[in-house]
């Protein structure tokens, strides 16, 4: 059932951004949350910091998946929204310089110090409104290192054993569990 009141923002991988055949219209994390709800794609050529709050103001969730993740994540941090996030790269921050790198071209636009720039520390409290989906078999990310700092930030993780970084997984694992958690946010 789709919930059109309910206006997300799916903040995709870096796919999405250095693979000129990628087609994100036909994403599967994409085709299904739109099956969900009113979803817009954000474009990272837009981020600048100064205006990025103002801008996720007009959405209800954030969604982020590896790349995405990380700006999701912090977003949600600083701003309380809600916020799903599947194999966040959660130290983007630390990678950065060496994606821009191998993608000189395609991350130009990206100002490493703005995106370093969003990462705060976790306080006392819970950050109960964020949840993180993580697959333990990502070949990409170090798993135990991202449920590390979800676990400081106390936020809720959900564990997959298998379905790797390109989250082969999503519909048969994942999906149920989102759908879970955008009923609980309506």
């Amino acid at each position: 059932m789709i919930n059109y009141t309910m206006k997300i923002l799916y903040l995709p991988g870096l796919a999405s951004i250095t693979d000129n055949n990628y087609d994100i219209g036909s994403s599967c994390k994409l085709v299904h949350l739109m099956e969900l709800a009113n979803c817009t794609v954000f474009d990272y050529k837009l981020f600048k910091p100064s205006s990025i709050i103002q801008y996720i103001s007009n959405f209800d969730l954030l969604f982020g998946s590896s790349f995405g993740g990380y700006f999701a994540f912090y977003l949600s941090v600083l701003t309380g929204k809600n916020s799903i996030l599947v194999n966040p790269s959660l130290y983007l921050d630390e990678r950065i310089d060496q994606l821009k790198y191998e993608f000189p071209t395609e991350l130009a636009f990206l100002d490493s110090k703005a995106l370093k720039s969003l990462r705060t520390d976790p306080s006392d409290k819970a950050y109960d409104h964020i949840n993180v989906l993580m697959n333990t078999d990502d070949a990409v990310l170090d798993a135990s290192r991202i449920l590390k700092i979800a676990e400081e930030f106390q936020a809720n993780t959900y564990i997959f054993e298998k379905g790797g970084h390109e989250s082969t997984n999503f519909q048969g694992d994942m999906l149920p569990t989102i759908k879970m958690l955008l009923n609980s946010f309506s």
